[in-house]
């Protein structure tokens, strides 16, 4: 039987490096469990493995005598997916009426801006991480104040239905959208596959969130290609293909304008393949940049 690596540590690490993505871009085996991305607001490191991962900003705590009512957060805050989200100055219930209207009439923009409002407060019940130090945790603890302060008046059914907002997103082809339908897992919360494996829920969610990276692959987003190559290194969403994941890592350095060399390839990647799969996984990634991301790279004339 081949290895499968845990979809709950697949995840974990697409929400470090979701995290580390967008803070560094301008654009846009064990029975697996659905884990959405890191909400730690204490720091840059795992509390339990000191693994990078996608932080809240930290923040001061707020000095008074505690009586005031709390602030809301002036910078952006962190979503279930791990996504910064600016609400600009307005709660997280305003922020949502805001956009409601246009999101129901279809709109993918609002109807996004609905689901990432709506996921800044989906983890505000969930127990607090394991943290190394009392002074870590008390951290935590502030932070998640904030957000119950920002999502007062958030309803259980809105942020149930913030998953169907951001079907909607994806279904119509926004590229954010499509990444987190995937990180968001098939109920919005941690999720044992293995366990739910009949489950025709799950069985569909794992159909459409491949569908939906892919959909965003070729729209040459480097994050999706990179996701693909995980998924088909664990083997969960779809058949583990070794050949194929390692050709959506050449796709992804290509997305991003860099590139891995063949030695870099095949010591992280492909020491157990023959030469010509390894050969064949070359020549498939670049036909995947070609196709999904040199036609949308801009020309050195733009």
């Amino acid at each position: 039987m081949s290895p499968t690596i845990p979809y709950s540590l697949l995840l974990a690490v697409a929400g470090a490096c979701l995290g580390i993505y967008l803070s560094t871009t301008a654009g846009s085996g064990e029975k697996l469990s659905v884990t959405a991305g890191s909400r730690d607001p204490v720091s840059n490191l795992s509390p339990r493995s000191s693994e990078l991962i996608s932080p809240f900003a930290p923040g001061t705590a707020n000095q008074g005598n505690g009586r005031a009512t709390l602030p809301l957060p002036s910078a952006a805050v962190y979503a279930r997916n791990g996504r910064q989200v600016d609400l600009g100055g307005l709660t997280a219930l305003e922020y949502i009426a805001k956009w409601n209207s246009l999101a129901r009439a279809g709109d993918k923009d609002a109807a996004y801006n609905v689901y990432q409002a709506a996921a800044v407060c989906a983890s505000n019940d969930e127990p607090a991480p394991a943290y190394n130090s009392g002074a870590e945790l008390d951290r935590f603890l502030d932070e998640r104040k904030k957000l119950l302060a920002l999502c007062v008046g958030v309803n259980s059914a809105q942020l149930q239905e913030r998953l169907s907002f951001l079907t909607l997103a994806a279904r119509a082809g926004k590229v954010e959208a499509q990444i987190d339908y995937f990180m968001e897992g098939p109920y919005g919360r941690d999720t044992d596959l293995a366990k739910s494996a009949d489950d025709p829920i799950v069985q569909q969610w794992k159909t459409e969130a491949v569908t939906e990276l892919k959909s965003a692959a070729g729209q040459g987003e480097p994050f999706a290609l990179a996701l693909l190559s995980q998924v088909y290194d664990a083997g969960e969403l779809l058949p583990r293909d070794a050949r194929l994941s390692l050709a959506y890592k050449v796709a992804e350095a290509d997305a991003r304008n860099s590139a891995w060399s063949e030695e870099q390839l095949r010591r992280n990647a492909g020491q157990k393949m023959s030469d010509s799969d390894f050969a064949s996984a070359l020549q498939t990634g670049k036909q995947i940049a070609a196709a999904c991301c040199k036609k949308n790279r801009p020309s050195p004339q733009e």
